[in-house]
């Protein structure tokens, strides 16, 4: 037993050493770029109530669900070459919804849907534009609109639905300033929605206390 494994650690080696190291490539590796929610605080003036909140994992247009950082021209809709997003673009998009929503204390909490945590409200989510629009020659402008369904969970009804939209050109057509413009325009379609959520949620706590039987 011994000596065969000798002899396979040796035929191992051996190959290594005709065809180089198993971990060299020239592949080049893909940068990766991330969302970071908008900071604490940049919502004043909203209403604040003691509830749950769940943000389900968002249903994205046709080529958008992807890892794959997305660019349309015309109707041409393609991708930037050698670059990713940190995840699939659904658990990017989720999360940084809940970290945003979170960080303004708006809510109780605000969780992700599949934390499966007891919650007043589950918002499902909608993105119709998550791209780049290549610039012709000039910066490229990013397009993020969402679409949240917000739902009072005792009785399954639908509150309200609520939208935003946002374009940001990029500063200048580098593929940092794209990301960029991206996270910009993200966080501002993030607390556009967490805005109108609030006032809902907050105008239907007697709907609320009335469906629960108090």
């Amino acid at each position: 037993m011994r000596t065969g494994l000798v002899a396979a650690v040796a035929a191992l080696s051996c190959t290594a050493c005709s065809t180089g190291s198993l971990f060299d490539s020239d592949i080049p590796v893909p940068s990766s770029y991330v969302i970071a929610p908008a900071p604490a605080g940049s919502l004043t003036g909203v209403p604040t109530t003691s509830v749950d909140l769940s943000i389900g994992r968002p249903d994205f247009a046709p080529g958008l669900d992807t890892d794959r950082i997305a660019v349309l021209n015309g109707r041409n809709l393609d991708y930037y070459r050698r670059v990713r997003w940190g995840a699939r673009t659904v658990e990017v998009v989720q999360s940084m919804l809940v970290g945003t929503w979170n960080d303004q204390n708006l809510f109780r909490s605000v969780t992700a849907e599949q934390a499966r945590v007891a919650n007043d409200y589950i918002v499902d989510v909608e993105v119709r534009h998550f791209e780049a629009i290549a610039g012709n020659g000039n910066a490229p402008e990013v397009h993020v609109a969402i679409i949240g369904r917000l739902i009072r969970v005792v009785d399954r009804k639908l509150v309200a639905t609520v939208s935003s939209d946002s374009r940001e050109r990029a500063a200048e057509d580098r593929m940092t300033a794209v990301a960029a413009a991206f996270e910009s325009s993200t966080r501002k379609v993030a607390l556009d929605l967490a805005k109108q959520a609030a006032a809902v949620i907050a105008d239907d706590q007697p709907t609320l206390r009335k469906a629960r039987g108090e």
